[in-house]
């Protein structure tokens, strides 16, 4: 790309202006955009980081394979988030692969002019170090989780998020389409651990399950408010 093009997508969006203001002119030309369709794979498990990538739109899945095949599912990385910058940084190849989930674009840099790029912009060192820190906090979070919070404790709270604020005056009653392989994935636990705590919100009524969707109400939502309040001790 051009200088005019990539500061064209600078004046478009702000986040990215912030991002790239302090970015020495003569490496704008060496930012490339990126177009990706879903179930590509961006970055392969152990391979190494050739570049830096910036998300423009889309979504992107982080996921672990485990030796017996299995998935761990780490994070969801939406506009304005990263690729490669930790593994570039530490000279590491990439510990998990990352994959498209639906159509995506990046800016993507060179790791050598990516590291000409943060070896002399400091405003850029600033926001880089938030996301960093914003990632560590967020994986130190899931691991107290993963610890401390039974599987029922955390069904309920993913649940209750959805349905906190929506308004069943306008509606009786919550809708979401729920994928068991990708929670189980996401927590690194059995769909079979999964189906069976559905099954028991389902018997008492908190919930209700039809085929692959769960339906809430207002009920709903006061039982989860209440058992999580017990719970967490609110």
């Amino acid at each position: 790309m051009d200088e005019l093009s990539v500061r064209g997508l600078m004046n478009k969006h702000r986040w990215l202006h912030d991002m790239l203001g302090g970015m020495p002119s003569d490496l704008f030309a060496h930012w490339e955009l990126r177009r990706y369709q879903p179930n590509e794979m961006v970055c392969e498990q152990g391979g190494a980081a050739d570049y830096f990538c910036i998300v423009l739109e889309g979504e992107f899945k982080v996921e672990h394979v485990l030796n017996d095949g299995h998935l761990l599912i780490i994070a969801y990385l939406t506009q304005g988030q990263l690729i490669s910058d930790i593994e570039i940084a530490l000279g590491r190849p990439y510990v998990c692969r990352i994959t498209v989930v639906k159509k995506s674009a990046v800016l993507r840099l060179k790791a050598e002019a990516y590291r000409k790029w943060i070896a002399g912009d400091i405003q850029f060192l600033l926001l880089l170090t938030a996301q960093l820190s914003s990632k560590l906090y967020a994986a130190s979070q899931k691991s107290i989780d993963q610890v401390s919070m039974s599987l029922r404790h955390k069904l309920i709270r993913h649940l209750y998020r959805q349905v906190e604020n929506f308004d069943f005056n306008e509606q009786v009653a919550f809708m979401t389409s729920i994928s068991r392989e990708e929670i189980a994935a996401q927590w690194g636990v059995t769909v079979r651990s999964i189906n069976r705590i559905l099954k028991e919100l389902k018997d008492r009524r908190i919930i209700f399950v039809k085929k692959d969707q769960i339906i809430c109400n207002e009920w709903s939502r006061h039982i989860m408010e209440k058992e999580l309040s017990e719970l967490e001790n609110i």
